[in-house]
């Protein structure tokens, strides 16, 4: 495994964080739902309405930042290899 950078090293590492922040973000929403949700008799809590949007936050992270990076990472490593030019 020494082939790695640590740049990608560095890559992986942030995604795994970002997956794990977001499922314990939703394991909290889940939990916190059944009291402080949506048609719960007290109304809508405030931290139920704080996690509920780092939820998304972090689902939009997942779902757009990492894989526009890992794309980029990958092209730009395939038109390296495929484009003549000095090295």
């Amino acid at each position: 495994m020494k082939n790695l950078p640590t740049a990608r090293w560095r890559l992986l590492g942030l995604s795994a964080l970002a997956l794990v922040l977001y499922l314990v973000l939703h394991w909290s929403v889940t939990a916190l739902s059944a009291r402080h949700g949506f048609g719960s008799p007290d109304g809508l809590g405030l931290g139920f309405a704080t996690l509920a949007v780092l939820a998304v936050a972090a689902r939009a992270l997942l779902l757009t930042v990492v894989p526009a990076v890992l794309a980029y990472r990958m092209i730009t490593w395939v038109l390296m290899r495929i484009l003549p030019g000095p090295r």
